[in-house]
């Protein structure tokens, strides 16, 4: 049956089968219990859909008839000699390697860290097995792993041609493809008139997939850099962080503006805001996550119900904000201005180890009733004034702490155990009447 379906798929028996009802049915019963592979010759390659054959041999002639070369080798997509054809399935995915084509050359670093173990062993990475297996269809492959020097502007980067052929679709792909003729310089760097400034962080960015800009250097002049290159995903990244950055130049904006600015970019990345002006602005239920609010005016701010997840709002002025149900977790707000803000039932507790930093901060005459506070920074932070009924604050950080509160009821966690010893004294004021009974606050007698 094996040998039927290949001579089917070789195209042999074309217009020569019977017309007999028996034996179109054993033709059906044949091709059900057909097993496809799909057969590629590199990773992203589309590949050919095999017919499996009834021995690795003719599984090897059927897919060098496939793909017109000589196949010597199958290997899984973890680079896994595949030598008995019983173990493979319907759809699954191999790599082809072809005669005279398994070793291929590799960096010097991947050489020194394979010296005297074979190719395709178990302590071999599977993306390295498939950079292998691309070389045996494509002789350019090889070449990927060069390194190359270019002069831009008259700075001279040394990098690999693959990390400038990551983004196919970018001209640097184009430039550095088999073919291409470029001008070199007397040390054989490919010359690049453009501004290294500039370069820099696109080099880096198609290193390790991510957006770094040193301090002084424009984000507009990388952005056009990318632009003429045609690095798309660098393009999205760097259009966002200089939009943000000129409305954070633009003054004071409505909700409707600051929506749109939101919209444009994906909550995972950070979206910088230094100083921007959004004083008495409604942004009541917004995600604002990773957001560096650094120096803003957010005075007088409507954040009810918003999600401040990993924003840095140090320095940062939130006089008489309305926060209440906010979740602040993992945010840095040192020397933070919270003076008259109400943060009722807010969120604040650490979460994956990682606290809310609220060093040094102004919370006089805050409202933080019913809000979760367990493990937060609270170092030389002034709540003089405050309101904390109902409060968790166990395990937080309060050395040097002011904490002359207005009421502390019953139902707060005691604070005492968690509070250093160097803390000299707590004040609690009511007016007129004097404090409630605290029947479960324990007063501990602290000694250095």
């Amino acid at each position: 049956a094996n040998k039927f379906m290949s001579m089917v798929s070789a195209g042999l028996l074309i217009n020569q089968v019977p017309s007999s009802p028996h034996f179109s049915k054993s033709v059906s019963s044949v091709m059900s219990q057909a097993v496809r592979i799909n057969v590629v010759r590199f990773p992203g390659d589309k590949g050919k859909v095999v017919l499996l054959g009834s021995s690795l041999q003719e599984t090897l002639e059927i897919t060098s008839g496939k793909f017109g070369a000589e196949i010597v080798e199958l290997l899984s997509l973890k680079g896994a000699v595949i030598d008995d054809v019983r173990v493979l399935r319907d759809w699954d995915t191999i790599v082809a390697v072809t005669k005279d084509h398994t070793e291929v050359p590799a960096s010097p670093e991947r050489c020194a860290h394979d010296h005297g173990q074979p190719h395709g062993s178990a302590s071999e990475p599977a993306d390295f097995v498939l950079r292998r297996t691309a070389h045996c269809l494509l002789p350019d492959a090889a070449s990927r792993c060069d390194w190359v020097k270019l002069n831009v502007g008259g700075k001279v980067f040394a990098t690999t041609r693959a990390t400038l052929t990551s983004d196919r679709s970018s001209m640097l792909a184009t430039m550095f493809e088999p073919g291409w003729s470029s001008i070199t310089d007397g040390g054989g760097a490919y010359l690049i008139d453009r501004s290294p400034e500039y370069f820099e962080p696109l080099l880096n960015f198609l290193r390790h997939g991510k957006l770094i800009i040193n301090e002084g250097v424009n984000p507009q002049g990388v952005l056009e850099e990318a632009k003429f290159f045609g690095i798309s995903k660098a393009i999205e990244l760097l259009e966002a962080l200089v939009q943000s950055e000129e409305l954070s130049s633009s003054g004071h904006f409505t909700r409707k503006e600051f929506l749109r600015m939101l919209s444009s970019t994906s909550s995972a990345s950070m979206l910088r805001c230094q100083g921007i002006d959004l004083e008495n602005v409604d942004l009541s239920y917004f995600d604002l996550r990773n957001i560096n609010f650094k120096c803003a005016n957010l005075r007088g701010c409507n954040l009810s119900n918003c999600d401040l997840s990993n924003c840095v709002l140090e320095r940062a002025d939130l006089s008489n904000a309305n926060l209440d149900g906010a979740i602040i977790q993992c945010v840095y707000m040192q020397r933070v201005n919270l003076e008259g803000s109400t943060m009722r039932g807010c969120t604040m507790g650490e979460r994956l180890g990682n606290i809310t930093n609220m060093e040094g901060a102004n919370l006089k005459a805050v409202l933080f009733d019913n809000s979760q506070m367990n493990g937060i920074n609270l170092r030389l932070a002034c709540l003089k004034g405050a309101f904390l009924r109902s409060c968790n604050l166990r395990y937080a950080i309060m050395a040097g702490t002011d904490l002359e509160v207005k009421l502390l009821t019953e139902q707060c966690i005691p604070l005492i155990p968690v509070l250093p010893p160097h803390l000299l004294s707590l004040t609690f004021t009511s007016s007129p009447s004097p404090p409630p009974p605290l029947p479960h606050l324990h007063l501990l007698s602290l000694t250095s």
